[in-house]
């Protein structure tokens, strides 16, 4: 349906299109399966296995720190990889049209990331709200099946969980959305499987001034 190859970006509205757009708006998360071509996926174990990592933790307003994890360096080859092919404007355009944002969707903004099972890593029920994000896209990276992990979506008002995302395939992303209404979360790990991905969230907001960003370059020819 949307799939990001070395060449540029491929979409296909079709039925699949139309059945998962129903569902977005419905449960305001979906699975887009293949969302990374061959040509990307042949590069990324390397990419994985060469990055350098930092532990890194992400706390809320009140100081509560909500989530821990191992984020590779933004200099590696990986994330400045993914910036360009996110920052695509026909993928932009591509998303906007899917989840039927009324606002223009100017820049993704990501990091990757990875959980180890059994070293104190985690992500509690948080809300990702703030620097004018819309929706998030998480990419999975990991070739093995890891045990747990799954992404669980629920109302903040209920707490009712309405959606949960586990162990979906190498090169498959989850698109979900971003509002003061919803939080998310990330089950804790089992077995012996990282879980490795790149997360982000498409923004209306441009890039702020004075931060270390490249610009985006047109879609490859």
């Amino acid at each position: 349906m949307i799939q990001l190859t070395a060449s540029g970006v491929r979409i296909a509205k079709d039925d699949a299109w139309a059945a998962l757009q129903q569902e977005f708006a419905q449960r305001h998360c979906v699975v887009l399966e293949g969302s990374l071509g061959e040509s990307i996926l042949c590069h990324i174990p390397r990419m994985l296995e060469h990055g350098e990592f930092d532990l890194r933790g992400d706390f809320n307003r009140a100081g509560r720190e909500f989530a821990r994890e191992l984020t590779m360096r933004k200099s590696e080859t990986l994330p400045r990889m993914f910036f360009y092919l996110l920052n695509q404007p026909r993928l932009r355009e591509a998303i906007a049209e899917f989840t039927g944002c009324e606002q223009t969707i100017r820049t993704f903004v990501g990091r990757c990331f990875k959980h180890l099972p059994g070293v104190g890593l985690f992500n509690s029920w948080h809300r990702d709200v703030g620097d004018e994000r819309l929706y998030a896209l998480s990419i999975n990276l990991s070739r093995e099946p890891f045990e747990g992990g799954s992404l669980q979506i629920r109302s903040r008002r209920t707490k009712e969980v309405f959606q949960t995302v586990g162990s979906n395939r190498f090169g498959d992303s989850c698109l979900f959305r971003i509002d003061n209404s919803l939080e998310h979360r990330i089950l804790p790990l089992r077995g012996t499987a990282p879980r490795c991905r790149y997360a982000g969230w498409f923004r209306s907001a441009l890039f702020p001034p004075g931060r270390d960003q490249v610009v985006p370059r047109k879609d490859p020819a």
